[in-house]
């Protein structure tokens, strides 16, 4: 099994993070030539979005909205991921821009993985002008408060392709297997573990750094304390932390 301690104070593991807890970010696209209210301007536009394995971020456009236009004319763009709500200051905040070209993606796996972040997305999902698109992410700026700025390269943020295959490869399945056999569990990740409420709670995601859980219309991320990159050690994480709620539970009920 593969397992390897998570550094949660690396500023390209917080980059990775606040996107994979991101519903919606800030898309800029440069203005194509056949736009003429933005062309040759940045064009800035509010997108849901969701993240493959690695943490690369995904988008389904509609081909009749500007940026997607942008997009057809030069792929280059930049995502803001914004986690400064609570902050009374929004400067002392943390964001992260993810810069990179987006290209459309065919792989069925990742409509899934941006549909059960947006499950309503699935209503246009298949109409003929709406495409997914992922970011081959090249530069991120991490800001992660008052003079607390750095620049990443792209490979070093986002996750090897080699350690997020095999979680890939299992995700639906895994999924499925939790959501239908251990219902109980997952809620107890939601409520003991993450101390959030709900009754319905189902795991819609999985990759090498956490699960994404969902109850009702929130999305809420539970992280890991390693790295797990295999399927075994998946399991094994998986059950860990179901006996860590169990052990929250036992506790809370004594007098």
């Amino acid at each position: 099994m593969t397992q390897t301690p998570i550094n949660p104070g690396a500023s390209a593991y917080r980059s990775r993070r606040l996107a994979r807890a991101a519903g919606k970010a800030y898309l800029c696209t440069i203005g194509a030539e056949s736009q003429p209210d933005t062309a040759n301007w940045p064009s800035a536009s509010l997108v849901t979005v969701a993240t493959a394995w690695d943490a690369s971020p995904l988008l389904l456009l509609s081909g009749i909205a500007h940026h997607t236009r942008n997009i057809a004319a030069n792929g280059r763009a930049s995502i803001l991921f914004d986690g400064s709500a609570g902050y009374a200051n929004p400067q002392e905040g943390p964001r992260a821009a993810f810069m990179g070209r987006l290209k459309p993606t065919k792989d069925k796996r990742l409509h899934q993985r941006f549909l059960a972040r947006h499950p309503e997305a699935a209503r246009y999902a298949g109409f003929g002008n709406f495409d997914f698109y992922r970011m081959q992410v090249e530069r991120v700026h991490y800001v992660g408060g008052f003079a607390a700025a750095i620049w990443l390269k792209g490979r070093r943020t986002t996750l090897a392709a080699a350690d997020c295959k095999a979680i890939a490869d299992m995700e639906a399945a895994a999924l499925e297997h939790m959501n239908r056999d251990h219902a109980v569990a997952v809620a107890d990740y939601g409520t003991r573990l993450l101390g959030k409420r709900g009754k319905h709670w189902r795991m819609i995601g999985l990759d090498p750094e956490g699960c994404d859980l969902a109850c009702g219309h929130g999305v809420h991320r539970l992280d890991f304390e390693t790295r797990i990159t295999d399927a075994g050690a998946m399991r094994a994480e998986l059950v860990q932390l179901a006996e860590k709620a169990k052990s929250r539970g036992r506790r809370r009920r004594q007098p």
